[in-house]
């Protein structure tokens, strides 16, 4: 199997799909207004059917111009769908446990270290594209992530050291390194906090990984235990707007000679996506645009609303067969029938 070269990302914002119509170029008056179609070639017209009872269809996204639409699909060359839902962002984090058994009291007689290790920085395509973007920042405070690099050779190093004075208690030493993150810009843009007598730290972009250590400013032994927590990876904002950029240049719309162009983003801020994955074959022995014959290309689709992910909504029953998060995150939609179409 060759390489997939005509792969698509449609971002849907109102999941009342286009239910019928003979006018293929259908647009919405808003970014969050856009829909999607399923255009029935055969019919000429925009269908709410089971897939499998079509023969020849083109998925549409409408927009604020033209349609962005997949090339005409067989069916019967539909080989794979698969859902994921919509989770909500889960960032890595350290727990930090002050004074433990293991240890003496700490602050007694010496200053105590944390010693923050940054192992990663975000790596999805809108942190490359738009690292300005405010939206990024998952805890909503609108925080950019500071550093830009590569991280592969080394971790960046950020030390807290808490004074004798102020670690009699496990709330004033929490108390310490908040206030020592809230004034530091880069770790304040890194990091949130929360917490009383255990210090919560959390990453506040998707794909930040770090390491804490807490422990005497001589290296003599542990003051804190730390226990981490890795990033959840998650179908949302971040990699909606992530693979919606990274799939613009195939949309149709895309014409180097107007550089630069301002391009309209669907995916939104806030709202809460599922995904559902097509895959599907091109028709031998000639095939569509630019795509080899029998080379399997992907449609994602992003599924969105301001409040709920995409509920029971009645079109997509009809169309795809199940009321879609019902579900089990990455369920392959599996059932052959006599089309050949893996089905729900």
């Amino acid at each position: 199997m060759g390489p997939s070269n005509l792969s698509q990302v449609f971002v849907v914002n109102d999941i009342a799909m286009i239910t019928a119509g003979t006018a293929f170029n259908t647009s919405a008056a808003t970014a969050n207004a856009s829909k999607l179609g399923m255009w029935n070639v055969d019919g000429a017209t925009y269908a709410v059917s089971a897939i499998e009872n079509l023969k020849r269809i083109q998925f549409t996204q409408s927009t604020l111009g033209n349609i962005i639409s997949t090339p005409i699909i067989d069916v019967n060359n539909i080989v794979r769908m698969n859902y994921n839902g919509f989770l909500a962002d889960a960032q890595s984090n350290a727990v930090i446990t002050w004074d433990p058994a293991t240890a003496p009291a700490m602050g007694t007689t010496k200053n105590v270290m944390v010693r923050i290790a940054l192992r990663t920085a975000p790596t999805n395509y809108e942190s490359f594209a738009n690292p300005a973007n405010p939206n990024l920042d998952t805890t909503g405070a609108a925080k950019v992530f500071p550093l830009v690099g590569n991280f592969a050779a080394g971790r960046q190093i950020f030390n807290v050291e808490i004074p004798v004075v102020s670690t009699a208690t496990a709330t004033a030493a929490c108390n310490f390194v908040r206030a020592a993150i809230l004034a530091h810009p880069t770790l304040n843009s890194i990091f949130s906090t929360s917490g009383t007598t255990t210090l919560v730290m959390t990453a506040r972009h998707v794909g930040v990984e770090f390491d804490v250590v807490v422990q005497y400013s001589d290296a003599s032994g542990q003051v804190g235990v730390v226990t981490p927590s890795r990033t959840t990876p998650a179908t949302n904002y971040t990699q909606a707007i992530s693979d919606e950029k990274s799939q613009r240049a195939r949309y149709g719309n895309f014409n180097r000679m107007y550089f630069p162009v301002a391009q309209v983003d669907y995916a939104q801020p806030g709202y809460k996506y599922d995904m559902l994955e097509i895959s599907y074959k091109h028709d031998w022995p000639s095939s569509t645009g630019i795509a080899r014959a029998g080379e399997v290309n992907t449609l994602k689709i992003y599924f969105g609303s301001s409040s709920t992910a995409l509920a029971a909504a009645a079109n997509f029953i009809t169309v795809f067969g199940t009321a879609l998060p019902s579900l089990a995150i990455g369920t392959d939609m599996e059932g052959v029938n006599d089309l050949g179409v893996q089905q729900v």
